[in-house]
């Protein structure tokens, strides 16, 4: 019964993270463009970091979770895309496709699966045949 309370939590905290990273990707796909310069970091869970030009001053803001930094150093030259009025909410630019949007999805659909497929070995391990009843 515990396992299948971590595993509930589990999935719903991959839920919790995964929809919202996908859904800012998405929402940015034809956001304002910049050139940015990238601050290495643990990019995957959120890590990394961007400095570029917004309204006259230089903002630094985190990348979201998910991102793939595919090779960039800390100094290189990235393009963003950034929703209008709000520099800290970002993604790379190469980062809105709909590859990144699928992948970003499947990781709490694969943990629904996976949940699901561990229930029921589970039940169906517990469960004892019907003719094994012992006489007492």
């Amino acid at each position: 019964m515990l396992g299948a309370v971590a595993a509930l939590v589990l999935l719903a905290a991959s839920y919790a993270v995964f929809f919202p990273a996908a859904w800012l990707r998405t929402e940015l796909r034809g956001a304002e463009r910049a050139e940015a310069t990238f601050h290495t970091g643990r990019c995957v869970v959120g890590g990394c970091r961007v400095t570029f030009p917004f309204a006259g001053e230089r903002v630094t803001a985190r990348l979201p979770f998910g991102t793939r930094a595919r090779g960039h150093a800390d100094g290189d030259t990235v393009e963003v895309r950034h929703a209008p009025g709000d520099p800290r909410r970002l993604v790379l630019a190469e980062d809105t496709g709909r590859g990144t949007v699928a992948a970003l999805l499947a990781v709490p659909g694969g943990a629904t699966v996976l949940t699901l497929l561990a229930a029921a070995v589970h039940v169906r391990r517990d469960r004892r045949p019907e003719g094994s009843a012992e006489a007492v």
